[in-house]
């Protein structure tokens, strides 16, 4: 079923079509765009969010926010078990990075420490910012996207399981007994009254306990517990183990809304329903044959060669990899599903941007990346004898002067900055507040500058208060003079255009500029 799109300012003629054959492209971020609706009783999720109708009854209302990549849309219709599921490319709005941009952004989030993007380790789960929910979103779009075909080879696994023969001796009595070998016959050859029995020699003294007139003979019969099967439940327990890891994240989410971020409460009954669902299927499938025979304990090379003569097996294990797949730099072409809100790359890749500017600024100084620390998401610090500078990014400020480890506080409510760029000089303490926003309109950059205004006047360290408290933005055409060095200097605060490596130098020295006291 194919569904045509429409701008919302646009004439009768759709942009496109809505096709399970392929992905719509064209459409751009922070726009809105109608879909026509097939049939009344239909429904429509966009990334699990259901869609608004319009005042007429005739279209969905889909207003991708601030998200680029391709993103599933879902059509429900009550005749249909199963939801027709399309794709659709959204490209970053050309005036703030376009997508070229934006693709450097996340490559050079990859390059500098891939945990940036996909929190592969627990300790980077939530470093994407205020969400943390770039490796939450990751993880769950990777299960939409294979879900399917991994369940599908599973129950292809179920009706045409691998089995082999099992062999093993058991001691049968005489008249059970009806397979006999070689090692039957040397065991009896050792047993002279048995022997004697059997021959049918009734003087045969001593008579024999009914337990010794019994023959070691060979016993075969189909088994499930072979390397296939064992390796096919190893991987599905690890399976179900992610989506039950991913449920009790969902589960325990608490969402905080901005100007900039998509509405993700609407979004978490559906996909709370969904993991439901996987883990009840999952689960399922693993109290059945064969798995419920394999033994998981048991391991061998010749597990995975086991695996490769069967396509069942194969596609099955294949996709189960494709699942449990934690990096982005081995993606494959089918698995170019949304990565993350535009604004949540932008603040990771600000924190980048400004530490490699750091390190080439001052070579000299010997840097380390802390990955796990506490009260903040990374830590980059550098250190020249009594010299020492430290970018935070996401650094936790308690509330009412309670300091943290690193000794910042909040003389108001908690506060988390997105970096803060700490300077000392001997017994020379300042820092310096970097908050990111993805934004490029006059008005959204003034209403930004408030979170500039709240981190200048709240946040302290010891009795120090921050020398200046910056918005970074991708573009800012209309207010040149919140930029300047002097506006900076004149009221502590301002903003400053981060959209290529290059600006982060020149936003480092105009910053570092005033603190002219410290050499």
């Amino acid at each position: 079923m194919k569904l045509p799109v429409f701008a919302s300012t646009a004439s009768n003629e759709p942009l496109g079509y809505l096709d399970t054959e392929r992905t719509l492209l064209g459409l751009s971020e922070a726009q809105t765009y109608l879909i026509g609706i097939p049939d009344q009783n239909a429904r429509c999720y966009v990334d699990d969010a259901l869609l608004n109708v319009d005042d007429i009854g005739q279209h969905w209302v889909w207003e991708p926010g601030f998200f680029a990549g391709e993103v599933g849309l879902e059509l429900e219709l009550p005749e249909l078990a199963q939801p027709i599921r399309y794709r659709v490319d959204v490209s970053p709005a050309p005036h703030k990075s376009g997508r070229d941009q934006f693709n450097q952004y996340l490559q050079q989030i990859i390059d500098f420490l891939p945990q940036l993007a996909t929190g592969t380790e627990p300790a980077m789960h939530n470093v994407s910012g205020r969400s943390g929910f770039i490796s939450l979103w990751v993880r769950y779009a990777r299960l939409r996207k294979f879900i399917d075909r991994y369940l599908s080879g599973l129950r292809a696994i179920q009706d045409r399981p691998i089995v082999r023969l099992s062999s093993r001796r058991e001691q049968m009595p005489l008249h059970m007994a009806k397979r006999i070998d070689g090692v039957t016959v040397q065991r009896l050859t050792a047993n002279a009254a048995l022997l004697s029995a059997l021959s049918g020699d009734l003087d045969a003294e001593p008579l024999l306990a009914p337990e010794q007139c019994n023959l070691d003979v060979p016993f075969h019969e189909p088994s499930m517990d072979n390397p296939a099967n064992r390796l096919t439940a190893r991987q599905l327990i690890e399976v179900r183990r992610l989506a039950r890891s991913m449920l009790s994240e969902l589960q325990d989410l608490r969402v905080s809304g901005s100007e900039t971020e998509t509405d993700l409460q609407v979004r978490l009954p559906r996909r709370i329903r969904f993991l439901k669902s996987i883990d009840k299927q999952l689960g399922r499938i693993a109290r059945s044959e064969p798995f419920v025979s394999a033994s998981i304990d048991k391991q061998g090379v010749a597990d995975l060669n086991a695996v490769s003569g069967h396509p069942h097996y194969n596609m099955t294990f294949r996709a189960g990899i494709r699942l449990l797949r934690q990096g982005l730099s081995d993606m494959g072409g089918d698995e170019q599903h949304y990565l993350a809100p535009t604004w949540e790359i932008y603040e990771v890749w600000c924190f980048v941007a400004f530490a490699e500017a750091l390190q080439s600024r001052y070579p000299d100084y010997e840097w380390q990346l802390e990955q796990t620390p506490v009260s903040a998401d990374l830590i980059l610090r550098g250190q020249s004898g009594s010299k020492r500078i430290t970018l935070f990014f996401q650094m936790t400020c308690p509330s009412l002067e309670t300091p943290n480890r690193y000794g910042y506080f909040s003389v108001s409510k908690e506060r988390r900055p997105d970096m803060l760029l700490e300077i000392v000089h001997g017994e020379q303490k300042k820092f310096i507040c970097l908050d990111s926003k993805y934004t490029a309109s006059k008005s959204r950059i003034l209403d930004s500058m408030s979170s500039a205004h709240i981190y200048r006047d709240s946040l302290r360290c010891g009795q120090a208060e921050p020398s200046l408290s910056i918005v970074l933005v991708p573009a800012n055409q209309a207010l040149a003079v919140l930029g300047s060095q002097n506006y900076w200097c004149n009221h502590g605060v301002g903003c400053a255009i981060l959209k290529k490596s290059d600006d982060a130098y020149f936003i480092l020295d105009q910053a570092l500029g005033t603190f002219s006291d410290m050499g």
